[in-house]
Parts: structure tokens; C-alpha cells; sequence
């Protein structure tokens, strides 16, 4: 009997080579042939984690050609590109097996069986909980150095430097003059009375680009204070590293990662005058001002014009909701 075959490639997050993709494929069409077997079609994932399910458009569109008896194999690289939760992977082999298809790796050789499936997915999950522990501790050790780990946020380049090794010595910054007027302004305006939102419209108005180079967002702004998210609340502006202040899970329903936040003893915290953007004071009168209940409040006078724009302020932001 001539077995009709997809083959499924995942590859994980933009970091990864999306050639692999193209290898995986490469490598399961030869798998195919050499067993003169027939090729029914192909299914991808590219830039999404092992680690999920639902949301994974390719390997979702396999199983739908499960239910129908579009194939006979399912076949990919390895277990861990098909998964690595053993959750998902058991129900991937149920689904399968159900509908009298069978599993295949190239790597193995073989069918996987149900025993197979779950050794390996323990493994696979075992593994990715190591790293991402190793990656976390890896951040907080710079952090603790007084270095900035992870991306880059609004107001800051990377400052290029070597170290005695030859290496680049990562996690260094400094600061962006432009920006950083921008987000003294913001501070300025937020204190005199303006809402976030109205600052979003007004630096929009000018064609102030944002953080990435986005639209501005009054949520970008307001952030949230508890959880030090948003340009009125991100202490790098005082000069203060905040690290570690949220751990992060996933939902089991939603797939989704949601925030906690950690306890202020797990914090890490680093002084670094040189990249303070806003002065104490100015600092300490946005903390009043969030402190106040919700209100609607009247500026006085019209808004200042943003650092580099050719406007001036728009009067009808004089009435505003001051959160």
C-alpha cells in the first residue's frame, strides 16, 4: 500500500533560522521517497512556540486533514517540532490514532508510540523549562552588573562597546537626546493636567514617531503603575534599574502569557544616573498627580508644542480626563 504522507515543520521564534523550515521539509519530502511513498501535502509553523496549540495555525489545519482522512502519516523532523507539552502531545497521538493515522519522525526512523511520545514530551518539556530558567537567572546576573537586560525602551540606543575579551559587552545603553525631550514633555504635560490620551493625540498631531516607530497610544503612556509599565511609570527614566518585577506564566486555557507580579525582595534594583532623563521633582509630581482619584480636570493655558514639531498645542485639549 502506498502511504499518503504530510509532513509538518515548525521552527519557534523569529530568532530561529526560517530556513530550518525549508530543511525540515527537505528532509521529510527524501524521508517520503525513499520509501516510495506519496507526498499529500505540507503543513507549517514558522515563529511559534512548541509550547502551544491552539494557536498554531499550521498544525491545526493537519489535524482538521486528520478528521477528514486526508492522509495516512504524520510525519515531522523530531517530537519536539510537533510539540513540546505533553499535554498537547498526547492529544496530537489520540486524535491521530483515532482516526487510524499514523505518527513518523525522520529522526526515528520509525512510528512513534504512545510510550515514545511521552518519554520524549517530558523530555522536551523538561528541557525548555531549564531554559528558560538558565535565560532568567542569565538576566537577572546582568541586571545585578547594572546592565540593562532584555529589549530596548523609549528614550534609549545601544551603546556600543567592547569588553577585554573582544566580545561585545551587551546590556549597555544611552540615551536618545530627541526622545528624551519627548519624554520630558510628556511628564511636563501629564503634571500640567493633560491625559494621557490627549498627549498620545497631540504627539500623533505633530508626527512624533513612538516607541518602534508606532503610532502613540495613551496606554503607552499611562502604563500601569503597580506593575511599572508605560513612560510615566519606568524609573530608568530616574535612572533606576527595576528588575524582575514580573514573572510570567501561560494560560492553559488562553495559550497566552500572563503577568505577576513578583514580591519587592525579589526585585532587582541598580542606580544608573547616567541614563536619568527626568528630574526628582518632575518624577515626584507625576506620582501625585496618579495618586488623586479620577476626575475631570481643566489645564491652564494651551499645551505646550512637542520637541520637534512645527505646531503649536491644540486648545481643545484644555478639558481632559487627567488619567
Amino acid at each position: 500500500m502506498c502511504k499518503r504522507v504530510v509532513v509538518y515543520a515548525r521552527y519557534s521564534t523569529d530568532q530561529q533560522n526560517p530556513a530550518s523550515i525549508e530543511t525540515q521539509l527537505d528532509l521529510g519530502a527524501s524521508f517520503v521517497a525513499e520509501r516510495g511513498w506519496k507526498l499529500s501535502g505540507t503543513y507549517v509553523d514558522a515563529g511559534v512556540s512548541g509550547a502551544s496549540f491552539e494557536t498554531r495555525p499550521g498544525l491545526q489545519a493537519a489535524l482538521t486533514g486528520a478528521r477528514v482522512g486526508a492522509y495516512d502519516v504524520l510525519l515531522c523532523l523530531t517530537l519536539d517540532r510537533l510539540s513540546r507539552d505533553l499535554e498537547h502531545s498526547a492529544k496530537v497521538l489520540k486524535l491521530l490514532q483515532f482516526h487510524d493515522i499514523e505518527l513518523w519522525t525522520v529522526h526515528g526512523g520509525s512510528q512513534v508510540s504512545a510510550m515514545e511520545l511521552g518519554l520524549r514530551a517530558v523530555l522536551n518539556s523538561e528541557m525548555l523549562e531549564q531554559v528558560r530558567y538558565r535565560t532568567r537567572e542569565g538576566m537577572k546576573t546582568v541586571a545585578k552588573t547594572g546592565r540593562v537586560p532584555g529589549g530596548i525602551c523609549y528614550g534609549y540606543s545601544i551603546k556600543k562597546m567592547i569588553g577585554a575579551d573582544g566580545e561585545p559587552i551587551r546590556g549597555l545603553r544611552e540615551i536618545i537626546a530627541a526622545e528624551a525631550a519627548v519624554i520630558v514633555w510628556i511628564f511636563e504635560q501629564y503634571v500640567k493636567g493633560l491625559s494621557p490620551d490627549a498627549i498620545a493625540e497631540i504627539l500623533n498631531g505633530q508626527g512624533i514617531p513612538g516607541p518602534r516607530g508606532q503610532a502613540w497610544r495613551g496606554t503607552a503612556i499611562r502604563g500601569h503603575r503597580r506593575r511599572g509599565s508605560g513612560i510615566l511609570n519606568n524609573q530608568m527614566y530616574i535612572g533606576r534599574l527595576v528588575f524582575n518585577r514580573l514573572v510570567y506564566r501561560k494560560n492553559p486555557v488562553s495559550e497566552r502569557r500572563v503577568s505577576r507580579l513578583n514580591s519587592p525582595e525579589q526585585h532587582i534594583i541598580q542606580e544608573l544616573p547616567t541614563l536619568r532623563i527626568v528630574s526628582d521633582s518632575l518624577w515626584k509630581k507625576v506620582k501625585r498627580r496618579q495618586a488623586l482619584p479620577r476626575r475631570r480636570t481643566t489645564t491652564s493655558g494651551r499645551p505646550s508644542s512637542p520637541p520637534g514639531s512645527s505646531k503649536a498645542g491644540d486648545a481643545r485639549f484644555g478639558s481632559a480626563y487627567d488619567h
